[in-house]
């Protein structure tokens, strides 16, 4: 009990509880002293009742003696009837009258017995509400000893409660110490991660910024792609273009091989087996980077400028179409002087060479013997 603190609800409740001990001790003593009263009104009504008693029967004892008297009365005046002839009309009377004494003795007898018959109800009253008076007068009793026996656990239970609340203020004393370091512990680790907060908004602030150059690095990369894009595209309409160039010029050059060869020159004709035109590039579209792994800016810009070489190394200086269009102007002007009577056996071989380097690829050398069989053909005027 003295290690339990007792909680004010309970102090109050020990507290309402004397207080009703009491007051049921001093309504217990009114009670008490109520009963006593009854008591005596209660003596003193049974001692008039049995002053009533007796009066009644002494009024009895008159009744029967003046009965016994009206009966012997009643005898004489029967026996005088037959020889008093005179006194009948007194007898009469008297019997009338005797007769209203029988009635009005009845009645008292009547009145006699329901008197005798409530007084035996008041005695029974009487006798229970003694009985009932003397068990609650040792009910009575009882309570003031259990009241008394409360009374001192009371007493004893507020001893307990005095040691307790010395208990309790000891603990509270300890308490207050603990809730001291508890608030020293907190102020240190708020103060820690007051800290750790700022770190981890720099730390936050760094990412933000990477995260910028990241996707501003995305972002020139997209456009890197977009104008490779373009131009692959344009790259690859000129090759259309160009396809369509060299089909043309193969329609002509066979439309001159057919006139040349009627005139008696050979036109060097491509190779059976020419290559096709190659077909257009077809372009996927590149997957978007991640933020995460967006490549730098210096290389793209490699990238781009290693396509744009290979595409340059991949075009020749002369193109197919130039060299073809430089023969055939160098066939016409050797057919003119063939015409005029001009040895062509040189320019022959010359065409020969061209063509040999045209069906080989090297557009380059057949452009230059073209026009140099032109420049030598343009250096001698043709007769008209």
């Amino acid at each position: 009990m003295a290690s339990e603190k007792p909680t004010p609800a309970l102090l109050d409740s020990v507290k309402a509880s004397a207080t009703k001990f009491k007051e049921i001790k001093s309504t217990l003593d009114a009670r008490q002293r109520e009963l006593e009263t009854l008591k005596g009104d209660i003596e003193s009504q049974r001692g008039e009742l049995e002053a009533q008693m007796n009066r009644f029967r002494s009024e009895r004892e008159e009744f029967e003696r003046e009965k016994g008297q009206v009966q012997a009365a009643r005898s004489l005046a029967e026996r005088d009837l037959a020889g008093a002839r005179i006194d009948r009309e007194k007898i009469s009377t008297e019997e009338k009258r005797v007769q209203d004494w029988a009635r009005t003795l009845n009645e008292r007898e009547k009145a006699i017995k329901e008197a005798e018959d409530r007084l035996r109800r008041v005695e029974l009253e009487l006798t229970d509400h003694l009985k009932d008076s003397e068990g609650k007068i040792q009910a009575l009793v009882e309570r003031e000893q259990l009241s008394a026996q409360r009374e001192r656990a009371l007493a004893e239970t507020i001893g307990r409660l005095s040691t307790m609340e010395k208990g309790l203020a000891e603990r509270d004393r300890k308490l207050a110490a603990r809730e001291e370091e508890l608030i020293k512990l907190q102020n240190e680790r708020l103060n820690a991660m007051e800290a750790r907060e700022r770190e981890l908004l720099k730390i936050s602030e760094e990412m933000f910024a990477r995260q910028k150059e990241s996707a501003a690095q995305h972002e020139s990369f997209v456009e890197l792609q977009t104008t490779l894009r373009e131009e692959l595209t344009q790259l690859a309409s000129q090759r259309e273009m160009l396809a369509v160039k060299e089909k043309s010029l193969l329609d002509a050059e066979k439309y001159l091989a057919a006139a040349l060869e009627a005139g008696g020159l050979e036109l060097p004709t491509e190779p059976e087996e020419a290559a096709p035109p190659p077909p257009p590039i077809v372009e996927r579209p590149p997957r978007p980077p991640t933020p995460s792994q967006a490549p730098p800016a210096p290389a793209s810009e490699t990238l781009r400028h290693e396509l744009l070489e290979e595409e340059e190394g991949e075009k020749p200086k002369v193109s197919r179409a130039d060299a073809l269009e430089r023969m055939t102007r160098a066939l016409e002007t050797a057919k003119r002087a063939r015409d005029t009577g001009r040895n062509v056996s040189d320019i022959r071989k010359a065409l020969k060479q061209a063509r040999a380097a045209f069906e080989s690829g090297d557009y380059d050398t057949a452009s230059r013997l073209a026009d140099e069989i032109l420049r030598e053909l343009e250096a001698v005027p043709i007769p008209r």
